[in-house]
């Protein structure tokens, strides 16, 4: 027998020896950056089902462009196509909004094409994972939202060595090697009166505000998240702007920032939280100013 490039189910394998007459369709898997939340879709005239899992074929109509595999460090990558309208979407948004909000930051892709003995019968031959990655740049028009989805080989892209040295610490803030857990320090708030679309008022100052400026703040159900610019005992002052300003009474969450410093005095060091043992920050580097 020969080999295949890709690995696939013994009755396929004997098919494609074969050359029997197949049907194929594209199957397209999202799975959100929470790790729960997955949309899985199909390019094909009906629903499918493939190993229990129900691929949709209704809005967003989805295609893909053609994707190479080379022998060598350039990071493959495959754009996929989401057309719908302006209807809402699961429950929220319409999609393109969703998605300018924040819907696939950081999400994972998974294409995969299932063959068929005749239309819509799935479970005789099975599928083939041909591309999967991560989502990166999006782009969105009147019509359609344009997902550039990377080659996992795009992780490798980042300095080296790994540790760096610099006054600040290495670490993500809640990262593995933070060592802090994100829902220890995100908060649930409610809209208090007057908010804009840059501006989110607190419906009661929570103390200690200057704790969430770098941090993010989220509408409910995530139906837009953005960076927080500054802080104070009014409210939040974001990054960038809302599509769709909150109403008085929404709720949100908060999460933290931190100045990843080993004990500057405010209310975001390591010596704040207690985790100077697990701050990754070369204190005594001097400065670029030092420099003779």
């Amino acid at each position: 027998m020969a080999d295949f490039l890709r690995p696939c189910s013994a009755p396929l394998a004997l098919a494609l020896q074969g050359g029997a007459e197949l049907w194929s369709a594209d199957i397209f898997t999202f799975t959100l950056v929470d790790g729960v939340t997955i949309y899985r879709w199909a390019a094909w005239d009906s629903d499918l089902s493939v190993t229990g899992q129900v691929y949709s074929s209704s809005k967003p109509w989805i295609e893909r462009s053609e994707w190479s595999v080379e022998n060598q460090i350039n990071v493959p990558s495959m754009k996929v196509m989401l057309a719908t309208g302006n209807d809402s979407f699961n429950g929220g948004g319409n999609l393109k909004l969703q998605i300018h909000n924040g819907l696939f930051d950081s999400a994972t892709f998974l294409f995969s094409r299932v063959f068929m003995t005749s239309p819509n019968i799935t479970t005789t031959l099975g599928q083939i994972d041909l591309f999967g990655g991560i989502v990166g740049g999006i782009d969105l028009d009147g019509v359609k939202a344009e997902l550039n989805c990377l080659g996992k080989t795009t992780l490798l892209d980042q300095n080296a060595p790994r540790n760096i040295w610099q006054i600040p610490c290495n670490h993500a803030f809640c990262d593995a090697g933070c060592t802090l857990s994100r829902g220890t320090y995100t908060y649930s708030f409610t809209v208090g009166a007057s908010p804009t679309s840059t501006f989110i008022p607190w419906s009661a100052a929570p103390g200690t505000e200057d704790r969430f400026i770098n941090g993010t703040m989220t509408l409910a159900a995530g139906s837009a998240r953005r960076n927080v610019q500054a802080a104070d005992a009014t409210g939040l002052y974001l990054a960038y702007p809302l599509i769709s300003v909150p109403a008085p009474g929404d709720t949100f969450t908060a999460f933290e920032g931190c100045d990843k410093s080993y004990d500057s005095g405010s209310n975001q060091s390591c010596t704040s939280r207690a985790n100077t043992q697990h701050h990754r920050g070369f204190e005594f580097v001097p400065p670029p100013n030092a420099a003779v």
